[in-house]
Formats: structure tokens, sequence, C-alpha cells
């Protein structure tokens, strides 16, 4: 009985130890988009949000003296065009290393051009990447809820 408990109390040390795998290719994972419908002549300075999560070992993103990181999206079922590349928001964070974060970037620069006749009412995903300064690019992910966008 005693072997039991402490093979048990073992194992849920052990357990308990995992530690993260930072990697020097970040790794994103995606988390949600907010609002999930949108309104074409939404007047409204902010657009949409989309959000995901971020692990990179160096966390070499944002803003660094002349340098700016990107992150990279475009509409899933759009491979002709080149993925929209958008500003990576400045993470407050005086320690990077070991980065893992949440980060929501406004997509409306990514949305598509109000379609005719109206109305209409289209169902989009997502592909997004991320690169860092290092020109390090994470693995590409996809949007697993739709996005509805409206034109009134």
């Amino acid at each position: 009985m005693y072997k039991a408990i402490l093979f048990i109390v073992i194992c849920f040390v052990v357990i308990s130890c995992k530690k993260e795998n930072y990697t020097t290719q970040p790794q994103i994972s995606f988390l949600s988009i907010t609002p999930s419908t949108w309104y074409s002549d939404n007047p409204s300075l902010t657009g949409p949000q989309l959000s995901f999560k971020l692990t990179d070992a160096e966390g070499d993103f944002g803003f660094q003296d002349t340098s700016i990181s990107f992150v990279y999206i475009r509409l899933e079922n759009d491979t002709l065009n080149p993925p929209d590349s958008l500003a990576f928001p400045n993470l407050p964070i005086p320690n990077k290393s070991n980065l893992n974060v949440e980060v929501s970037v406004d997509i409306a620069t990514a949305l598509p051009p109000p379609h005719f006749p109206r109305p209409f009412t289209d169902s989009l995903y997502f592909e997004l990447y991320v690169k860092d300064f290092a020109g390090n690019k994470s693995n590409v992910i996809k949007s697993t809820t739709p996005f509805y966008f409206i034109t009134p």
C-alpha cells in the first residue's frame, strides 16, 4: 500500500513540474474573433479583433528601434492574393524571453470590400501567421469559428 501511494505522489510531482516548450520558431493558436458579426457600414473606429496565443523563446515581437514585426492574415479561400500585413501590437512586457501572451489585432483592413447586390452575408475564415524580428515564421493557423461579414 505504501509503495502505491508513493508511486501516485511521484506521478503527480512529475506531471506538475512539466515546463512549457518555448522554441525559436514562434508558435500560435487561434482563440477568437470578437465580435463574430460585422456590418460593412459600421462607424466604429476599431474593427473586429482576432485573438491568438503566441509563444516564443526569444520574444522578439512588437516594435524595436526601427523594426516592426508583422501579423500576416488573409481570407482562407483567397489563395491568389498575398496576405495582408498588420503591424504587430506593442507588447508592454519588460522581459520577453519565454514569451507566452495573448495577442489581439484589428482585422478591419483585411476584410473584403462590400458585395453587390445588397444585402449580402458572407461567412469568412482567416489564415494567420507571424514573423519575428529574426525572420522566423510561425505555424499557419486557421480561424475555427465563422466570422459573418454583412453588407446591409
